[in-house]
């Protein structure tokens, strides 16, 4: 579950608080009348959370232009069938 606090509390208690993110490395969420009004977190855990949401998306980017080629390559014809892949891969890793 995630932490959750007051605007007051963390305007009243910024220092503490602070040291609390950068221990935890978790975000926190404060509240403005009860409502969800904004996250905050440490700068170091920040940029690692969107370093590891680039190296997904790259992976991702990575994943679809490989099947884009897979694609392309039926559309070109270059396709065989699966008894003769699999014979292929067998001889090449030396099954």
């Amino acid at each position: 579950m995630p932490a959750v606090t007051s605007l007051s509390d963390f305007n009243r208690n910024q220092s503490e608080v602070i040291a609390r993110l950068a221990e935890t490395q978790e975000p926190l969420y404060l509240t403005r009348n009860g409502k969800s009004a904004v996250v905050v977190m440490d700068a170091e855990a920040f940029d690692r959370a969107l370093s590891f949401r680039e190296e997904v998306r790259e992976r991702e980017l990575s994943v679809y232009a490989g099947l884009l080629r897979g694609y392309q390559d039926v559309q070109d014809g270059k396709v065989s069938d699966a008894a003769s892949a699999f014979a292929r891969i067998r001889a090449e890793k030396g099954w």
